[in-house]
């Protein structure tokens, strides 16, 4: 019985053995912030405050890291960058990587004021004046318009982008305002008008991210048979769906 029981110590004794030597360890000891090509090398008081803001801190065990918590913390504070990827460097370091957000819609706010968004529709600023080259956002509900928050009730719009990211025009971030100057939402349709001078009429539906690039493809020609409208065509009109598929129209 008494053998049994120093076996038992035994084991309880080596589990706290390496829970603490494993604690030492993987004791976070290093932690630094890299940045993309589009931003700046970032001070050494910029990253201290990504780093603060992060929660993370030296000495805690590298594996206790909550990764949605610390973007969040950072991504609500700072609303211009994104964190990229938070990974960890066994046995004890632990990277923050992070980029700058693209400015790509404004949105007119009550009062005077514009709400820039970037691709995922992240409010970055509210200010009182807007870059005419990003695109304009119309018929979109205005309501708790907070900067570091997502466009509330914003799945509709989150769909169009996603069919122009994935569009023969790849429009991502300032190609999509290259192309795309208004987005305009009613009740029931969507108008896309181009820099061009042409309006994509598209229906609100589940699917409005294949319409977008189904009227892209339409209006450009693509390997599904369009043989792509004509330079009129690409300059004034409407592009929409009915019955009979995509279609042009000098006026609807």
């Amino acid at each position: 019985m008494r053998k049994r029981l120093w076996v038992i110590l035994g084991i309880i004794v080596g589990i706290a053995v390496i829970s603490v030597m494993a604690y030492c360890v993987f004791s976070i000891g290093k932690i630094d912030v890299n940045t993309t090509v589009d931003i700046a090398v970032l001070s050494q008081e910029e990253k201290n405050e990504i780093i603060a803001l992060s929660g993370i801190k030296k000495g805690k065990n590298i594996f206790a890291i909550d990764e949605d918590i610390a973007i969040e913390n950072i991504e609500k504070s700072l609303p211009t960058l994104k964190v990229i990827s938070i990974e960890r460097t066994f046995p004890n370091g632990v990277y923050i990587y992070v980029t700058k957000r693209t400015p790509v819609f404004y949105l007119a706010l009550s009062g005077g004021e514009y709400a820039i968004l970037d691709r995922e529709l992240k409010i970055i600023s509210i200010q009182n004046s807007y870059d005419a080259q990003l695109t304009q956002l119309v018929g979109v509900k205005a309501e708790n318009i907070e900067v570091g928050n997502i466009l509330p009730n914003s799945q509709i719009l989150a769909k169009i982008i996603k069919g122009a990211e994935q569009s023969k025009g790849r429009f991502v971030n300032a190609r999509f305002c290259a192309f795309y100057r208004k987005v305009e939402v009613d009740s029931s349709y969507v108008y896309l008008t181009s820099n061009t001078g042409v309006i994509f009429q598209l229906p609100i539906s589940s699917n409005i991210d294949m319409s977008v690039i189904g009227s892209y493809g339409y209006y450009i020609g693509d390997e599904n048979g369009f043989e792509g409208l004509s330079e009129k065509g690409k300059s004034e009109g409407y592009v929409y769906l009915d019955k009979h598929g995509w279609s042009w129209k000098e006026n609807l």
